[in-house]
């Protein structure tokens, strides 16, 4: 495995190359994923590094995932910075996760629409056959019902810009009374809040089944992982991809 580290105000931002020994496999095409968001996206080790975990220890070599996140930032933000640019220009980018600042698309939501689609147009203009996510958070813990609005805004601009949408807010909803997924300040994730929403990219993004990926987490024993991953399944058993990308 190698590592390409940068490091920028507020956050750590980790390439991450899963290859292969054997050489006719290595000169296989990379999957190139990038993820733009802030802490919602980088906390607890990072949504990009528990996905890219998911992918390793299930044996998958054809990732390369990365991500440009800072504290606060919202997707405009991250247009005019140096670091993202750098970062956006190193590949043409298979799969990018966007993901607004919490409130971002209640507070600003003209803004979000106009960034979402300078994004898109970027993206594809670099890549025509990108595929785009849109990472629909959750609610403040004090504010559930906030949940029902983010996802509401993100499937508008889904919509405008033929993205799909990786619906993390409608799962917290979902399993709001099983487990808490917050952390203290009842906004960012705790360490189980990052590592079910990696398990719901896995599933939406990869669609395949989380729960035949190994119990590796170093931090969270492997009862919990074995349950969040369940508790994920189990919602997109309810709530598959298509039905939200429709």
């Amino acid at each position: 495995m190698k590592k390409r580290t940068i490091v920028g105000t507020g956050a750590l931002v980790l390439g991450l190359l899963i290859s292969v020994a054997c050489s006719d496999k290595s000169k296989q095409k990379l999957d190139h994923v990038l993820f733009i968001g802030n802490s919602y996206t980088y906390r607890n080790k990072g949504v990009d590094r528990h996905f890219y975990d998911l992918l390793k220890n299930s044996g998958d070599s054809s990732k390369f995932i990365t991500r440009a996140a800072k504290g606060r930032y919202h997707l405009y933000s991250h247009w005019k910075d140096e670091e993202t640019k750098a970062i956006f220009d190193e590949h043409s980018w298979d799969r990018v996760v966007l993901q607004e600042y919490s409130a971002g698309p209640l507070r600003e939501e003209k803004e979000f629409y106009s960034y979402t689609q300078k994004w898109a147009s970027k993206i594809r203009k670099k890549n025509p056959k990108a595929e785009i996510f849109l990472y629909s958070t959750w609610g403040y813990k004090r504010l559930p019902e906030m949940t029902d609005s983010l996802y509401s805004v993100y499937q508008k601009a889904a919509k405008k810009i033929n993205a799909k949408i990786v619906p993390v807010g409608k799962l917290w909803e979902s399993v709001r009374t099983k487990i808490n997924l917050y952390d203290g300040d009842g906004a960012h994730p705790n360490r189980k809040g990052t590592f079910l929403t990696a398990c719901l990219f896995y599933e939406y993004m990869e669609k395949k089944d989380v729960r035949k990926t190994p119990n590796k987490d170093k931090f969270l024993d492997k009862k919990t992982q074995k349950y969040l991953k369940e508790l994920v399944h189990a919602f997109v058993a309810n709530y598959p991809a298509d039905k939200h990308n429709s």
